[in-house]
């Protein structure tokens, strides 16, 4: 089902919020009253996300009942597109793999450990504000709720390897959609257009806009949109869409919205590094108030990192703002 049928399907069926919200509160039904899952809204770690094991506020699958890990289940599912819902739990699988790998080679790695993922509920479903963060390895999915609005990001995902090859997680290749896009509109272009777009052959190690880099990027490069061709720009826009599509219906239809706000006129793409998933590789997309970008960490192009930030709506900071204009 494509983003615009999806978002006509929501206008014949019940809220997609209501059943969100619905889904959070069964969760929390099912915790103890001081379950660490439970957190106020206005706590610090709310804006702190993530990508790496560790440790983080919230409550992670490994303590969490089998009816517990069903309904939290629930949640991720409620927040995602089917798309989405089988990507990050294609992240899970992957982090199995590479704690089953390390324990074959006789280097046990307890930070590679599906469990680790984490569930917060910040403040209370269905009052404004409010919010989910399912944050771990690999992955940092941050909702946020207010009004009749809510924001999604910043969204990151990674995948190390992009493709398990054989055994029983055969095939999982949860970011293969989207680089199959991004890699085919690189192609397409022109020896003109790619001198605009590739930017340098200095690839950096990461994506550039880690946790606290939100908002160092301060300029658009590359080639902008309305200088590619009908074919290009349909891939351009199937691309965003991908991200997009991610998100439940009604959550894609809010991004994507504001993702193509400014028109073709106003996203830049840009291309480091080469053009197979054997070379390493960056690139990114440009708006006038986002950026996503894709990066295979340092020289390694089987382990890749990719982020989509909001550069005025990260954690919802301009709904929070609207809605604090319109309470006083």
């Amino acid at each position: 089902m494509t983003l615009i049928v999806a978002c006509v399907a929501l206008l014949l069926s019940p809220s997609a919020n209501d059943s969100r919200v619905a889904a959070v509160e069964a969760l929390l039904n099912a915790l103890d009253a001081k379950s660490p899952a439970r957190v106020t809204f206005e706590h610090d770690a709310r804006t702190q996300w993530n990508y790496l094991p560790g440790d983080r506020v919230g409550l992670p699958l490994s303590k969490m009942t089998s009816d517990q890990r069903s309904h939290a289940m629930e949640v991720l599912r409620s927040l995602l597109s089917r798309q989405g819902f089988e990507t990050a739990t294609g992240i899970f699988l992957l982090d199995a793999e590479l704690r089953d790998r390390a324990a074959a080679a006789g280097r046990p790695n307890a930070s590679r450990d599906p469990d680790q993922y984490a569930w917060a509920i910040w403040g209370r479903p269905g009052e404004a504000p409010w919010g989910v963060r399912i944050e771990g390895h690999h992955l940092s999915l941050n909702f946020t709720s207010v009004d009749d609005a809510a924001s999604m990001t910043p969204l990151f995902l990674g995948a190390a390897p992009l493709q398990i090859d054989d055994g029983l997680r055969q095939g999982t290749a949860p970011l293969q959609h989207i680089e199959r896009i991004a890699l085919a509109l690189r192609t397409s272009l022109t020896a003109e257009q790619a001198a605009v777009a590739v930017l340098s052959q200095d690839k950096p190690h990461d994506v550039l806009l880690r946790p606290g880099r939100e908002t160092s990027l301060k300029e658009n490069s590359g080639l902008r949109a309305d200088t590619l061709s009908g074919p290009q720009r349909a891939m351009l826009m199937r691309l965003i869409s991908a991200y997009a599509g991610l998100l439940a219906p009604d959550l894609g239809a809010q991004a994507q919205r504001r993702l193509l706000k400014q028109g073709p006129g106003g996203v830049y793409f840009a291309w480091i590094g080469g053009t197979s998933t054997d070379e390493p590789r960056y690139w990114r997309l440009h708006g006038h108030d986002w950026v996503i970008e894709f990066d295979s960490v340092g020289d390694d192009p089987g382990h890749v990192h990719t982020v989509w930030h909001d550069l005025r709506g990260n954690f919802g900071a301009d709904l929070l703002l609207q809605h604090l204009d319109h309470e006083h």
